[in-house]
């Protein structure tokens, strides 16, 4: 039986709880819950897989992903973050969130590269999942009610998704580690 890659678990393991600190922290309006798992994420995976600079493209891939993609529910009025008042800036939780799950696509969510169908429909539901939980836990709200925002969601998501993937292949090594 084939043993998992250290940097894999991590990341698997460190973004599910980055999810839960960003949306627990984002409800309470702390920042610092996510920015720290992410970090020690981070971490965790640079120390067992050195080849930084992979990750470096992705985080980028993901700030550039948040700066195009959230002022598209904040400044519509489909999201309201609990406590934010910014249009056209996401919260610093959302920030942590999409740089972690950028990175993951080299790592947990590698299997979705080549993928692009999967990728697309692996988006939609999940964006739309994600963002539902969000708002039932407390870290959003859908002032527009629901059904806008996860239209919205899904089919953003069916693109980012895939684009994410893409983006993995174009800045990873021909290496593919499958969960």
């Amino acid at each position: 039986m084939k043993r998992l890659p250290a940097p894999l678990i991590i990341n698997f393991v460190g973004f599910q709880l980055l999810w839960a600190a960003a949306v627990f922290g984002g409800a309470r309006e702390m920042s610092w819950p996510s920015w720290t798992v992410l970090a020690v994420m981070l971490a965790g995976q640079w120390w067992f897989d050195p080849r930084w600079s992979k990750n470096v493209a992705m985080l980028l891939w993901g700030l550039v992903l948040c700066l195009l993609l959230e002022p598209i529910w904040l400044s519509s009025g489909l999201l309201a973050y609990t406590g934010w008042q910014h249009p056209w800036l996401a919260p610093a939780w959302i920030w942590a969130l999409w740089l972690g799950f950028a990175v993951s696509f080299h790592y947990s969510l590698n299997w979705l590269c080549g993928r692009p169908w999967l990728g697309a429909a692996f988006g939609a539901i999940g964006g739309v999942f994600s963002v539902t939980m969000g708002m039932r836990l407390g870290a959003a709200s859908a002032p527009l009610e629901w059904l806008p925002i996860a239209i919205t969601y899904g089919v953003v998501w069916a693109v980012a998704v895939p684009l994410l993937a893409y983006a993995a292949e174009l800045t990873g090594e021909k290496e593919h580690h499958h969960a």
